[in-house]
């Protein structure tokens, strides 16, 4: 048993609750679907809004007549563009086209036995 002596934090979000919320940020494509978005509104969302200019992003996402869906990935691809952030872009576009498959080949002629070390010693 490892003895963690006066560094170990046993007071919790009770005594430090400036800390409630502090953890890994969701994904948009996480936080709209917890709006109630399915996936079929979020790809379309995101396949249409790829291809408006910067212009066109900034009126729809200070547009409040426009649905929330659009706002955000708008406000998404804006901030993309101008933090150079693209992981963004790339989790964006996963959602739209979908993920490259990822395969992997392999295979073994002959016969092989594979042994642990601490037989050989």
């Amino acid at each position: 048993m490892t003895n963690f002596g006066d560094k170990r934090n046993t007071e919790g979000f009770d005594k430090h609750p400036e800390n409630i919320g502090k953890g890994r940020k969701k994904k948009i494509y996480t936080i709209l679907k917890e709006k109630g978005f399915s996936a079929d509104d979020i790809r379309t969302a995101f396949g249409e809004l790829a291809f408006y200019t910067i212009d066109e992003l900034n009126k729809i996402k200070d547009d409040t007549k426009k649905p929330i869906i659009t706002r955000i990935i708008a406000n998404q691809f804006e901030l993309a563009l101008t933090k150079n952030d693209w992981y963004k872009v790339k989790e964006i576009l996963e959602h739209v086209i979908g993920k490259p498959v990822q395969q992997i080949n392999s295979s073994i002629d002959g016969d092989f036995t594979i042994t642990p070390k601490e037989w050989t010693d």
